[in-house]
């Protein structure tokens, strides 16, 4: 689901509604698809500019939410 971010002003795609109250929140720019031994590429399409919850990204959401 995307939510409005007031801080950043712009749409971020999260688990839940609530999601900017919780700790773990962490809004950031889509960094692309991670390839081992290469880095971040892009994805060169309009993903690239969306924002996600990097937590949700990296480690999945919490259990106690």
């Amino acid at each position: 689901m995307k939510i409005k971010d007031k801080k950043i002003n712009q749409m971020v795609d999260v688990c839940e509604k609530g999601c900017p109250n919780r700790p773990c929140y962490w809004p950031r720019q889509n960094p692309g698809s991670f390839v081992q031994g290469r880095g971040y590429r892009s994805y060169r399409d309009k993903r690239d500019k969306e924002y996600i919850c990097g937590t949700r990204n990296i480690h999945g959401c919490p259990d106690d939410y």
